[in-house]
Formats: C-alpha cells, structure tokens, sequence
C-alpha cells in the first residue's frame, strides 16, 4: 500500500495522504514520496489543479514522533525529513497549478503547514487545527510559522505558536486560515465542486497571480524555510525534545530543564 496515493481526473489530480493507521503523520518514507509526487505532477501540462487530503480521520497529525524518538540521530533524520518536505512547499508555491487543501480531523504541526502553503483550503466542520510543536519542545517547521503569523498577526500568532492550543474550523476561517467550512459529510463532494471550479480558470493567469503573491508575502521563503528547519533540528538535539516527545507518549507532563 502506498502512503501516498495520486489519482487523476481530467485536470485534477488528487495527492492522499494515505497512513491513517498513523493519522498521516510524516515520517521519512511519505516525505519522500510526497516530493516524488509533487516533481511529476508540478510538471504535468495537463493538470490544472492538485487536491491535497488525509485518508481515514485525519488530513495529517504532523510528525510521526513514534519514528522521531527511535532515530539514532534524531536531529539528523528530521534535517532528512525537512529537505524533502520544504521542496513540497517550494513546489506548491512556484508551480502554475491551484493547489487545494481539503482537510479533516487533526491539522497539526507540519500538518498544518502543509495546508496553509496551498492556495486555496476547504475544512469540514470538525476539524481541529493546532501547532503542537511547543508541546514536544520543539519549535515549528514546513511553512507553519509562516502561514500563521503572515495570516493571523502578531498576537494571535504569537498565542497559537507558544501554546499549542488548538482552534476550530470555524475560528481558522474567521483567521483567514482556510476560505471554506462544510458539514463533514460533504467535504468530499464540496471538494470536487472547488477543485473543478478552479480547473476552469486561465492557466496563464494563474501561475502569473501566484507569482505576484509569492513576491508580496513570500519573497522571503527560502530563507524561512530554512531558519525553520535549522530551529526544530537544533531543538532535536536537546534533552528537553527528547522528553517532550516522551512525556507525550507516556501521557504525562514534561519536565523540562532548558537542556
């Protein structure tokens, strides 16, 4: 079984994160496979549209911490991870397609990254949105930091970034976090009405609006990208991550020493 599946229909191509067993959370293996994905279809002059989404109960929990804590470089291994992923956000960013985020259940961490990087997001009811990093003493990565305090501003960001909390649907589309809300059992049809909307509009144009975007809010991105991957992976060296990550899977406060 794949964990990440792609199908195609007409000018729409349909990326599923496809480990629900795990939430879709982000190990190296569907890092991976997600730039592979994302190099051909980024590249295919017939698509005009890329929906992305989580198989199961959830778009994506963010990343596989089971994996993390059993690296023996953990530090390392998420510096593998990043590379990957962030060339996933370049690619979103730079290519000439729409590309769509429709997301349930959990959005968090790289997550919630992952959707704010898409150009256009779609959200059932239910779902709950949340930057878990701080939780595990980390600190956020794959565009999360970027989309929430250009999107959000300067307190609420703050807020978010620092807590951990999580928000609602409707609260991320009053934040401009996502542009739609729908009954959960109508994402899918929803979803496909806004994927073949956007598959009607002029190629051209397009890629040359998100161009300007991209040169307004995030001219900057590849420096970001990297602070960001710089950040976590320094983090991952620190006995504070390591007991993050261990507290949460002994369902117990960290005791953190700011070591």
């Amino acid at each position: 079984m794949a964990v990440v599946e792609v199908e195609k229909k007409g000018a729409v191509a349909y990326v599923t994160l496809n480990r629900p067993d795990r939430l879709n959370a982000l190990d190296l293996e569907m890092s991976e496979s997600l730039y592979n994905a994302f190099y051909e279809l980024t590249e295919d002059k017939d698509l005009r549209v890329i929906v992305v989404r989580g198989a199961g109960r959830a778009f994506c929990a963010g990343g596989d911490l089971g994996a993390f804590i059993k690296f023996k470089d953990m530090s390392r291994s998420i510096y593998q991870i990043l590379d990957w992923l962030n060339q996933v956000v370049l690619m979103i960013r730079r290519c000439g397609k729409v590309v769509v985020a429709s997301v349930h259940g959990a959005v968090s961490g790289a997550g919630f990254g992952f959707m704010g990087c898409c150009d256009v997001a779609i959200a059932a009811e239910g779902t709950r949105f949340n930057l878990a990093y701080v939780k595990i003493g980390a600190c956020p990565d794959m565009f999360s930091s970027v989309i929430l305090s250009r999107t959000v501003g300067l307190k609420r960001a703050s807020f978010y970034a620092l807590t951990g909390d999580f928000f609602s649907a409707q609260e991320a589309k009053e934040m401009g976090l996502v542009n739609f809300v729908v009954p959960d059992e109508s994402l899918e049809k929803e979803t496909e009405k806004l994927a073949d909307r956007m598959a009607k509009l002029a190629p051209l144009a397009v890629k040359r609006i998100k161009e300007l975007i991209n040169a307004e809010l995030f001219w900057d991105l590849e420096v970001l990208l990297e602070k960001e991957k710089l950040g976590i992976c320094s983090l991952a060296k620190t006995k504070d991550m390591e007991e993050g990550i261990r507290a949460f899977f002994e369902k117990r406060e960290p005791n953190y020493r700011g070591r």
